[in-house]
Formats: C-alpha cells, structure tokens, sequence
C-alpha cells in the first residue's frame, strides 16, 4: 500500500492452500501442473476477497487467468468454502489455518501444489497514534 497518508505494519503471514474432498481425484494423488487446475470445478470466495486475489495472483504468475477456472459456485466466508468443497467435487484455495481441522479429520486433503504466503498489515493514519489498548494488540501480534 502506498499512500502518504498511511502507515502500514506487518503483523501476520498467513500460508494458503488448495484442498479437495476425500473422494476427489486429486486427492490421492501428488503434485499437479498448473494446467491441471483447469480440470476440476472451483468453489471461492467472492470477488474482492483478499483469498480470491492470492490465487488469481498466483494463476497469473504460471501464465493462467482465473476465467480459465471452472468456478462452479462463490461464497462469502472461509467457512462456507470449507464446507461446500467438503461435500462435493471441487477444489479451493484456502487460508492453512482454516483448512487446518478439515484436513485433521480427514474431510479435507491438500493439493500438492504452491500458492504465495500472504501477509496482513495494521494501517493506521500517518499523524495518529493509535490508543494505548491498539499498541498492545500490535505489540502481542509481532511477538507471535
């Protein structure tokens, strides 16, 4: 971000995935080439999401659109993602820590296949300081 009014800082990375049902093809299986991706149907989030634009970024970065995705449904939460691609056939790409108890249960496995890290930035006016309570939170953040 860059403005001159606004100052931005770090406090989390967040590492996303692709994850599939149990019983799609892809999850028995390892890696997958960027030209597979346009095999399957897509449940993701909406547009505008911060997840969408991680993926289209990274799509865009192996020479793919995501209107070369078959997106067969778009949803307003990580949750609902999470849940619509553990009953049916489709992929997602995901935030780690969303996935995570899917995955554990054995609802969901992971694609063997690289999306970017992304990170989250407090943002505050360039001429404010924020309150003592903001300053804690930030500080509690960094040390994770």
């Amino acid at each position: 971000m860059n403005h001159p009014d606004l100052v931005s800082q770090p406090v989390a990375r967040d590492r996303m995935v692709i994850v599939v049902a149990a019983n799609h093809p892809w999850a028995q299986r390892g890696a997958i080439q960027p030209d597979e991706l346009c095999t399957t149907d897509w449940v993701l989030r909406e547009p505008g999401s911060g997840t969408r634009a991680t993926l289209e970024q990274a799509l865009l970065a192996q020479g793919l659109s995501l209107d070369q995705l078959y997106v067969a449904l778009e949803l307003p939460s990580n949750e609902a993602v999470r849940a619509a691609v553990e009953a049916g056939m489709c992929a997602t790409a995901i935030s780690a820590s969303v996935a995570a108890p899917s995955i554990e249960a054995g609802l969901l496995h992971l694609v063997g296949y690289m999306l970017p890290d992304r990170e989250f930035c407090a943002v505050r006016h360039a001429e404010r300081q924020g309150s003592r309570a903001a300053q804690a939170w930030l500080t509690a953040l960094s040390r994770r």
